[in-house]
């Protein structure tokens, strides 16, 4: 519940953060307010912006399977595995919102992503302990 409550928090900073820097780089480039407000508005339809939601979704995954196996010290491959399948669940609730390449890819990136810091849970107490 924990891995799953900061996967949640950090990937709606990570939102604010992506869609605020958009933001500014459209301010920057002098566009009117009204512009940058549609294009905000249109972002769900932009191919890059999407593949820079994709890349910081799957880092915030990461470590949300970090964060989850480190917690519950047992099994924590399920655990991770468990965050990013709760995860994926909650991203069902925006599936009508994006295209579906981007859902679909979610589908496997999350929990894979949520595995992954799982399994670099399990090898940092080993890390650690070399000589």
């Amino acid at each position: 519940v924990v891995g799953t409550s900061l996967l949640l928090a950090l990937s709606i900073l990570a939102g604010v953060l992506l869609v605020s820097l958009q933001g500014m780089l459209l301010a920057m480039e002098g566009q009117s307010e009204e512009q940058i407000i549609q294009a905000l508005a249109d972002l769900a339809d932009d191919d890059g912006y999407l593949v820079w939601s994709m890349v910081l979704g799957a880092l915030v995954s990461v470590l949300g399977g970090h964060i989850a196996a480190r917690i519950a010290v047992i099994y924590p491959y399920f655990n991770g595995l468990a965050v990013g399948l709760l995860s994926t669940l909650v991203g069902f609730a925006f599936w009508s919102e994006l295209p579906l390449w981007f859902n679909l890819a979610g589908i496997f990136v999350t929990p894979a992503c949520c595995v992954l810091g799982a399994h670099l849970a399990v090898l940092r107490p080993a890390a650690s302990a070399a000589p």
